[in-house]
Formats: structure tokens, C-alpha cells, sequence
């Protein structure tokens, strides 16, 4: 008979603790990043840098959102963020946008850890002049 209230908080806490196993803790992204891209084409050629704001909607571990930066002869570029997730305290996203003359596409790997998000990104960008170029590029954010 002592041992009851004994057993019964055991069957709780293991109850507990066995409900919490599956759940994953991920990061908090959503909102608007502001920071910097260095970008270098295949063999370091083409090397340039720009401002860059990434905008972030999170719903449970899915994103989506914008990537706007500015590339010195492209001008303002935004590209859609179609397929995007966060896992603890990895994100990755990619998305792709179409122009007249030709179509840009984005794959991201990075960090966050607080207000700070870290990555890298390749990038092709396809041109009916020129063709297909890849270039590779590293985003330093900061949460706004």
C-alpha cells in the first residue's frame, strides 16, 4: 500500500516522458533577416556581394517565404520560397523565379542561433544570351 502514490508518480513521469520523446524542438524563423550575399561563379570568377532581406512565414517545421538581394549588373532580384523547412537548428529552403529572358533557382543550407542566420546557397541562373550559370553564394543574416 505504500508503495501506490510511489508507483503512480512513476506511471506519470513515464507517461511523460514517453509523450515528449517524439516531439522535435525547432527554431522560431519566421519574420524579416536582413544581412549581406557574397556570391563567386564556378572557380571563384564573377565575385559579388549585395544587400539581401529574406522574409519567413513558419508554420510547425514548413517555410515559405521571399529572398530579395540586389546583384550589381541584375538589379533587384525576388525569388518565391516554395519549399522550405527548419529542424532544430537547421534550415534549408529553395525556390526559383522566371523573367523574360531567362530564370534564376536557389538552393539554401544554413544555421540559425538566436538572431543569426548562416548559410550558403547555390544558385544557377539560366539565360537565354548566355545560358545556364552556377554560382555559389553565403548569406549572413540577421533577425530584424
Amino acid at each position: 500500500m505504500r508503495d501506490r502514490p510511489l508507483s503512480l508518480f512513476l506511471m506519470i513521469l513515464s507517461f511523460a516522458i514517453f509523450s515528449l520523446s517524439g516531439c522535435v524542438v525547432h527554431s522560431d524563423v519566421s519574420g524579416v533577416w536582413k544581412g549581406t550575399i557574397q556570391a563567386s561563379g564556378a572557380g571563384g570568377k564573377d565575385k559579388w556581394q549585395g544587400p539581401v532581406e529574406l522574409t519567413l512565414n513558419q508554420s510547425g517545421d514548413v517555410l515559405t517565404g521571399t529572398l530579395v538581394f540586389t546583384h550589381p549588373q541584375g538589379g533587384r532580384v525576388q525569388i518565391p520560397i516554395t519549399s522550405g523547412i527548419v529542424s532544430k537548428d537547421a534550415v534549408t529552403f529553395s525556390g526559383q523565379n522566371q523573367f523574360p529572358m531567362g530564370s534564376i533557382e536557389i538552393s539554401f543550407h544554413g544555421t540559425v542561433a538566436r538572431t543569426s542566420l548562416t548559410g550558403t546557397a547555390d544558385m544557377t541562373s539560366r539565360s537565354v544570351l548566355i545560358g545556364p550559370q552556377a554560382s555559389t553564394a553565403s548569406l549572413n543574416l540577421t533577425k530584424q
